[in-house]
């Protein structure tokens, strides 16, 4: 993952606090406008007609071996957060999203520099240790931390399995896990 892709994944953590300074239908719309802007820059991408500034940011983006489809990714991780939007209460999406918005980022630069042992693919245990621990040191500022443990370990296991995408299923996992464990608890 390249450090602008990483930081691009981390800016997800913006979502809460816009949400606090808007609102919650505000951010919401303006996410899917996002995501239609990119799916448009996508398929004009692919047929040759590149939209300059956003094609451009695009493929910085991405790697090699994406550029030759439509780069999904992005849209995962959009509606990732939509879906936790819709879903959770309050508290429960942002410590979602902000569960996705470090911890993949966080295993993947972890994993990449110090990772030896793999787990699976270029997935390594150093990375996935650190995307949990960081992911759950951030998630349990904002719900309890037996709950934003289980949200975290659910996410990294979905980091980790990657299917279809992480940037769907982390954010869903963690939410439902969290959600779970709240209830509980109470």
């Amino acid at each position: 993952m390249t450090d602008l892709r990483k930081l691009m994944h981390g800016s997800a953590v913006l979502v809460p606090i816009l949400i606090e300074v808007t609102s919650k239908p505000i951010v919401l719309t303006g996410l899917c406008i996002i995501m239609v802007v990119y799916s448009v820059e996508e398929v004009l991408r692919l047929k040759r007609h590149p939209m300059p500034v956003l094609t451009r940011f695009t493929l910085r983006m991405s790697r090699p071996s994406e550029t030759e489809h439509f780069i999904v990714s992005p849209v995962y991780l959009g509606v990732g957060i939509i879906l936790a939007l819709l879903l959770f209460p309050t508290k429960i999406t942002y410590a979602s999203i902000i569960i996705v918005a470090t911890g993949d980022p966080v295993a993947a630069y972890v994993g990449g520099r110090f990772g030896r042992r793999h787990i699976r693919q270029n997935k390594t245990l150093e990375g996935l240790l650190a995307g949990l621990v960081v992911s759950f040191l951030l998630a349990s500022i904002l719900v309890y931390p037996l709950a934003a443990f289980a949200g975290a370990a659910g996410a990294m296991l979905m980091e980790l399995l990657a299917f279809p995408d992480d940037n769907l299923t982390m954010p869903i996992a963690a939410g439902a896990l969290i959600f779970l464990m709240t209830l509980a608890t109470q």
